[in-house]
């Protein structure tokens, strides 16, 4: 047990507290003072007295600015979690915002109250179990959603027995700290201890502590008046007195000491630790060794040389400062451009060694690019700038992403002409949508100029590309021709609108970047081919691009264009009609919520929304859309497409939505408000306002603006309404060639059923029932052929008004519905049945019930499936030589079992590798596994002994038997009613076979 000295009243008042929370409730407790004055050793010292009577979870903040959000919290709920045990845990039942928050849950980051609240009644519930205790040290580093979170449960806790005792240092939260407004309340409400310098007699007896000896009494006088009685100071000088240093070595200040501590240490370890002060109080041996040229083992030596001196400590997979004094003081023995150095030493070590780079956030990274200046080659420190630019935009943070895209434009050089004026570009794109338009036009404005200046038709083309297309737009089509001039040579034909100029650039560019094959001027160009080609008729030649990109993003390594497609894929799959555009949903919303975005877990949201539109799961759409702005939280453009969606989910239930006017319904085209309002008139009756917002969005539209689909619905609905037949003649002329197809607008967001329903709709208005009724036939078959009943009663129902029968809804059995899916992609599998997805990693199970569900009523020997290659990593001979350790008298039975289980735990190793996509570790256990049956091979006879079949018939039946018994149960757990499905329809043994009782359902394999 500590022995606190000259702490007898604070540490009373906390363990009055603490007495208190073990006997009846708890509070907020705050122990403040400045650094080094004994905070933690305090709290650490009350919280040991009373470890037996209540459970202590203990969690530090972290300075940085790449800290995530409720970091305080996650190490909370990991620390209970250990302590309890997994059955205590699971019985206080953790909502799926704190499985969330410690990265276990689907993915969607939850709105705030419901993770305050979540996290606030699982402590209460742990503290039903027993009093708790709850310590997060060094508050004026945290986060503010984690003090936000401590303000929210210490006042919903305050009369249940959880006490929190927050230490922070009171001297730094001055007017202008970030946290200020933060702690005032919690101020307000808290026991306040406050820990102030030792007096003589304490720093005595602290030198006697920390040396075995303390000084006579002027010399304790003399340390006291120049340590202020700082503990942490007086320890540091205690220790030089006792190396027989003069106490006077502190005149100029701890920091000095501390440094005339430093310089007694070995040479390359003051290095190393210089080096490790830069990188922030927790650093990694790997990198540093990298960074400051020694070797590995050496410096791990030097550490722990340094742990025994109390600078720093070990844990697990890292070394810590112990103090921020320590760190800071040595980081001060720096001139600017040492510190530069260094940095630039780090970043080196990285690309270096890229596996390093894994140890470290890339905001960390991109941090010791910007600060290590001109030390570093202006390419390595774009690079890593624009990668966490190109994070921060990809986790929603479009401040962060700013703020990167600014540093890697100040440190291009003047030779980096191309890589300046994309930046530019992206930096203009990331201000717009923070809604400063006037400052993106300044940005747009320099890259343009310094594209022309550039002498690159390319780099011209693509600026031209990346414009804003609906604003400036003679300005735009005088560059566009010029780009156009610059690319082939000759100007573009005059007669070219916009639109068609827009179409001739992007051909002129994708062909000049396949010239010169170019993959990411390629995919460029047939992204910016794919975003003006929208539109009835146009779906097939967008499947066919975004299919080239997905082929292009598999050579260059480019998740967020592979993303993209796999998103957009779908759409042209569904407005061709395709019922497979269902799975592509399931593999593009599986990539996503595997990836590490926030963005991308919001799309997967919002293309479960959509869907559930088209098919009428309102209720469904609802959580989606706001599990998606959970995760975007208060982003603008993300707040713009969530008011879209929720109008799309009003007007799908038959409501007429009003759009309320203001800078938001600009944010994806100049006249989306009005068309919306347009809409939502037409269905309310009100033709006059109507054509008001029509005539006001008439000349804006683009042939394939992707809202022409929407804005056709609107035709259609406001010509029908009026009897117009002009216009019902050419709309039905417009219509009639993409008969089959499906009108989707606003890049896959607004789906707006068959076309045949709109044909049907304009037959209907000009009194040829013979071809409505024919329309609406076909669109009724369209929609139940994509599972979108809504689309279909829309159908019926007006085929009905006709003066005719309407189609009868067909009948249907849950066993022949389609929609069946069990498909692998990659080293994930796509599991769906009777209208429900799930996605499972790959296991040897799920490919047994694969190659069963192919031939359904077949017997398949089990010794086949366990010899058939699944991975392409094994095959038949591996297996028998696997499955022939029962089979031979050269290996005792002992020896056979110890065989058995190390294959066995291989290859569920190698499974679980592959799974993860961690091919090198893959690898590496398959070398072992092959290894270990080349041993097999010699000891067994392999290769001409004689075999036992029924040995070897016995090891399949009980391998397959397991491992289809363990997948089935994985399943059960995420889609009981697959489950119940394969557990009555597959027999295991020594043959296996999938015999489902009644007609199988129509399995996509």
């Amino acid at each position: 047990m500590t022995f606190l000295i000259g702490r007898d009243h604070p540490a009373a008042a906390l363990r009055s507290a603490v007495e208190r929370t073990v006997a009846s409730h708890g509070g907020l407790a705050l122990v403040t003072g400045e650094a080094g004055i004994g905070k933690s050793t305090l709290v650490t010292d009350v919280a040991a007295r009373f470890r037996g009577e209540l459970t202590v979870a203990f969690a530090t903040s972290w300075e940085s600015e790449a800290v995530p959000d409720h970091w305080l919290w996650v190490q909370v709920l990991r620390s209970l979690r250990a302590q309890l045990g997994d059955e205590a845990w699971q019985s206080l039942h953790p909502a799926p915002p704190v499985e969330a928050l410690l990265g276990k849950g689907e993915g969607s980051a939850p709105a705030p109250f419901e993770l305050y609240d979540a996290v606030t009644q699982l402590l209460i519930a742990a503290s039903q179990r027993g009093p708790l205790l709850v310590v997060l040290d060094d508050l004026h580093f945290a986060d503010p959603g984690s003090l936000e979170l401590l303000k929210f449960a210490s006042q919903h806790t305050w009369f249940e027995r959880i006490l929190f005792v927050g230490t922070y240092r009171d001297s730094e939260i001055d007017p202008g700290h970030r946290l200020r407004a933060r702690m005032l309340p919690l101020v307000a409400k808290a026991t306040m201890i406050s820990l102030e310098g030792l007096d003589e007699d304490g720093v005595a007896a602290l030198c006697r502590t920390t040396v075995g000896d303390a000084p006579d009494a002027a010399t304790v006088a003399e340390i006291t008046r120049r340590t202020g009685g700082n503990p942490f100071f007086v320890e540091q000088t205690a220790q030089l007195w006792a190396s027989g240093q003069r106490v006077d070595a502190t005149t100029a200040g701890m920091r000095d000491a501390l440094q005339r501590r430093i310089e007694h240490l070995p040479e390359p370890l003051v290095r190393m630790l210089t080096l490790a002060s830069v990188g922030g109080r927790e650093f990694h041996a790997g990198v540093m060794a990298q960074a400051s040229g020694l070797d590995l083992h050496r410096i791990e030596s030097a550490l722990d040389a340094a742990c025994q001196t109390r600078l720093v400590r070990r844990e697990t997979d890292r070394y810590v400062f112990v103090h921020d004094l320590v760190r800071e003081t040595l980081y001060n023995t720096m001139s600017g451009e040492e510190a530069a150095h260094h940095h630039g030493c780090v970043v080196r070590a990285l690309v270096a060694d890229e596996s390093l780079q894994k140890l470290m956030l890339t905001t960390e990274i991109a941090h010791h690019a910007w600060l290590a200046g001109d030390d570093l080659d202006p390419a390595i420190a774009v690079e890593f700038l624009e990668r966490a630019a190109t994070e921060s935009r990809g986790c929603l943070s479009a401040p962060g992403a700013e703020k990167y895209f600014r540093r890697a434009l100040e440190r291009c050089t003047p030779e980096m002409v191309r890589r300046r004026v994309l930046l530019r570009l992206e930096l203009a794109a990331t201000v717009k949508w923070l809604q400063r338009e006037e400052e993106s036009w300044k940005h747009y404005d320099q890259a343009v100029y310094e594209a022309r200046d550039s002498g690159d038709p390319m780099l011209l083309a693509r600026t031209a590309i990346e414009l804003p297309p609906n604003e400036r737009p003679d300005a735009l089509c005088r560059l566009k021709a010029d780009a156009y001039e610059a690319l082939t040579g000759k100007r573009p034909d005059p007669g070219l609108d916009h639109d068609g100029l827009t179409r001739q650039l992007n051909y002129e560019f994708l062909m000049a970047a396949r010239k010169i094959g170019d993959d990411e001027e390629v995919a460029f160009g047939l992204w910016a081919t794919h975003s003006v080609d929208w539109g009835p008729g146009t779906a097939a030649a967008r499947q066919v691009i975004v299919e080239e990109l997905d082929e292009i993003t598999r050579r260059t390594g480019d998740v967020d264009m592979r993303l993209f497609a796999a998103s957009l894929r779908w759409v042209a799959m569904l407005e061709q009609g395709d019922p497979a555009f269902r799975s592509q949903v399931d593999l593009f919303c599986a990539l996503a919520e595997s990836s590490d975005s926030d963005r991308w877990h919001s799309g997967a949201q919002i293309d479960h929304a959509v869907v559930d539109i088209v098919q009428g799961r309102w209720d469904s759409a609802a959580e989606h859309i706001d599990k998606a702005y959970a995760v975007a939280g208060d982003d603008p453009m993300n707040d713009h497409m969530m008011r879209h969606l929720r109008w799309e989910l009003a007007f799908a239930r038959g409501e007429a939505p009003e759009p309320t006017r203001d800078s938001a319904w600009t944010a994806f085209g100049q006249w989306q408000f009005d068309l919306l309002t347009a809409l939502s008139a037409v269905r309310r009756g009100d033709l006059d306002e109507a054509h008001r917002a029509k005539s006001r969005f008439d000349d804006e539209t683009e042939p394939h603006d992707p809202w022409v689909s929407l804005r056709l619905r609107f035709e259609v609905e406001l010509a029908a309404a009026e009897g117009d037949a002009e216009a019902i003649a050419a709309l039905r002329r417009r219509l009639e060639p993409h008969e089959g197809e499906w009108l989707v607008a606003l890049w896959g967001t607004s789906i707006h059923g068959p076309i045949s329903h709109w044909l049907g709709v304009l037959a209907a208005a000009s009194g040829d029932r013979d071809r409505a009724a024919a329309h609406f036939a076909a669109a009724i078959e369209q929609a139940e052929r994509l599972d979108a009943p809504p689309w279909a009663e829309a159908a019926r129902t007006a085929a009905a008004a006709l003066g005719g029968t309407a189609a009868p809804a067909p009948e249907r059995r849950a066993a022949t519905a389609p929609g069946a899916v069990f498909r692998r992609e990659g080293a994930t599998w796509t599991l769906r049945y009777e209208g429900r997805g799930v996605h499972l990693p790959h296991t040897k199970g799920l490919a047994d019930l694969h190659r069963l569900l192919r031939r359904p009523g077949a017997e398949v020997p089990a010794v086949e499936l366990l010899a058939v290659p699944l991975n392409d990593r094994e095959g038949g001979e591996a297996v028998a030589a696997d499955a022939r350790l029962g089979g031979d008298d050269l290996l005792d039975a002992e020896a056979r079992a110890r065989y058995r289980d190390h294959l066995e735990r291989l290859d569920e190793q190698i499974d679980t590798a592959a799974a993860l996509g961690d091919d090198a570790r893959a690898a590496r256990l398959d070398a072992e596994r092959q290894a270990l049956i080349e041993q097999l091979k010699a000891a067994t006879g392999l290769g001409g002994r004689s075999r036992r079949l029924g040995d070897n018939a016995e090891r399949a039946r009980k391998s397959v038997t397991n491992r289809i018994r363990n997948t089935l149960k994985k399943i059960e757990a995420v889609h009981p009613a697959l489950a119940a499905h394969l557990h009555a329809a597959v027999a295991t043994g020594s043959a296996c076979v999938y015999r489902p009782e009644t007609e199988p359902p129509r399995w996509e394999l």
